[in-house]
């Protein structure tokens, strides 16, 4: 089973988004933060279940989608892997996402 770690910066986004929708909904809002971090839960028993990400197309970098939003990933190893962010994925890709 591998560990599932956040950066500092995926966890700040996951916040923001809560904060954003909050505004609207407090109970969608809680509800889209539950369900991203249940999807990160699954990549401890199976870090690939994520598709490449395709601006990348790299093996190790990878996401999943909630809703609109793009959570993404990095398999540092078979046994680690980082979020390294969470965007709305009408953004247009930054690979700064992934540092």
């Amino acid at each position: 089973m591998a560990e599932v770690i956040w950066t500092t910066k995926a966890v700040e986004q996951v916040e923001q988004i809560g904060s954003f929708i909050e505004k609207d909904s407090p109970f969608q809002a809680r509800r889209v933060v539950q369900l991203i971090i249940r999807e990160t839960r699954k990549l401890r028993e199976h870090p690939r279940i994520g598709k490449m990400i395709p601006e990348m197309e790299r093996d190790r970098y990878r996401e999943l989608r909630v809703f609109s939003y793009r959570i993404l990933y990095k398999i540092i190893s078979e046994d680690k892997i980082a979020v390294v962010g969470v965007v709305h994925g009408a953004r247009l890709f930054d690979p700064h996402w992934l540092q």
